[in-house]
């Protein structure tokens, strides 16, 4: 997710801020998707080669719950939130995750 600009994109932040970051959004994820990441595990539970078709569905449900919240646009917003507060070392990870635990509206289809 590094950017190749460097130093001339406004979001370049160091690797390791980056995966703080990343870090951080997937822990929210995993918080909001946690049920969903469950039941997948236990239909997963005990079976070997059937899991892959017999559990598709739950799969496919926590993967979409993660990426709501672990995605590029969520990444750069905190990014972006990083930066305007100066780059700090120990961050405020309420101030910068702000709004990112609220689940998305679903999208009709």
């Amino acid at each position: 997710m590094s950017s190749s600009k460097g130093q001339d994109d406004p979001l370049h932040v160091s690797r390791q801020a980056e995966n703080k970051i990343a870090f951080r959004l997937m822990a929210l994820a995993e918080k909001h998707c946690q049920d969903l990441i469950e039941a997948y595990n236990r239909c997963a539970s005990g079976r070997s080669v059937s899991m892959i078709w017999a559990c598709k569905p739950d799969y496919n449900a926590s993967q979409d719950c993660l990426h709501n919240y672990l995605n590029e646009e969520n990444l750069n917003t905190v990014k972006r939130r990083w930066k305007e507060m100066g780059q700090p070392r120990m961050p405020d990870w309420s101030v910068l995750l702000a709004g990112m635990d609220v689940p998305p509206k679903p999208t009709s289809q």
